[in-house]
């Protein structure tokens, strides 16, 4: 896809990820529609994007909110017409499953996974009527590796990745393309503060410019990063005894930190 000109809608662009991530679309030309819920620090990010050279617009969204999903797509194509690629990034964490009351975990789920459902339903149709367009849905490595100490968080993850292969395999031959990047350990809100794997940490930057990368080069339909990491799964598939020992031994040294993956 030609990124310069495109209409980009990016969720949790207030920081993080999904700042770098407006960011670095912006940079490549596109325009770049802000959704998060709070406002000023969208509307501060607009501005930095504007004395940039680029262009952006802010939309307050809460995507545990499908109304307000769909109040994000009309407000795009009333601004910059309908979305070329949809970036579904907003995420929470979450802390050891026992710890949590009923009501932290829909929040992590209305978060992570219906966000991501709820979104693509919401801009997937605009997308298949003009025949192209790309939705990229922000997972983590714990979308396909069981992380202990947040047990729904991971769950949520999961979902998300087997969400994205299955649906971009059924649209095949539509122009659209759908796509997990999973991303190692990123230090942002919500996500610092946890001892981590040196190799496996990441900068919000790096995983934006994996983004950006699977748009431009219609990478599908999954992304890990760092990519040295996949190969890892063939230990999963082919010698779970192996994958659980090396998991309690990551469990052991990292779990008093409670760390949380992005």
């Amino acid at each position: 896809m030609r990124i310069r000109g495109a209409v980009v809608v990016v969720t949790g662009a207030s920081s993080g990820i999904g700042e770098a991530t407006a960011l670095a679309f912006a940079r490549a030309g596109a325009r770049v529609v802000l959704a998060a819920r709070r406002m000023g620090r969208l509307e501060a990010l607009a501005e930095r994007i504007g004395r940039g050279g680029g262009t952006a617009h802010a939309v307050a969204c809460d995507v545990a909110a499908p109304e307000q999903l769909e109040a994000l797509e009309a407000a795009t194509r009333a601004t910059f017409g309908p979305a070329d690629v949809l970036v579904n990034n907003a995420g929470i964490p979450s802390g050891p499953f026992e710890s949590m009351s009923a009501a932290d975990v829909e929040r992590v789920v209305r978060v992570n996974l219906l966000g991501v459902l709820h979104g693509t339903r919401v801009f997937l149709p605009g997308m298949r009527e003009r025949g192209r367009g790309h939705i990229v849905n922000v997972a983590s490595l714990a979308g396909r590796f069981a992380t202990p100490g947040a047990e729904v968080y991971t769950a949520t993850k999961h979902a998300v990745v087997a969400f994205s292969e299955a649906l971009d395999v059924r649209l095949q031959g539509t122009g659209v393309r759908v796509t997990a990047v999973e991303p190692g350990f990123v230090p942002t809100e919500g996500f610092g503060g946890a001892v981590r794997p040196a190799a496996l940490s990441l900068t919000p930057e790096r995983v934006a410019t994996a983004i950006v990368r699977v748009v431009a080069r219609e990478i599908a339909p999954e992304l890990g990063v760092p990519g040295w990491v996949k190969p890892l799964e063939v230990v999963r598939v082919l010698a779970p005894p192996l994958y659980r020992w090396g998991m309690r031994r990551a469990a052991r040294r990292y779990l008093p930190s409670s760390p949380r993956p992005r």
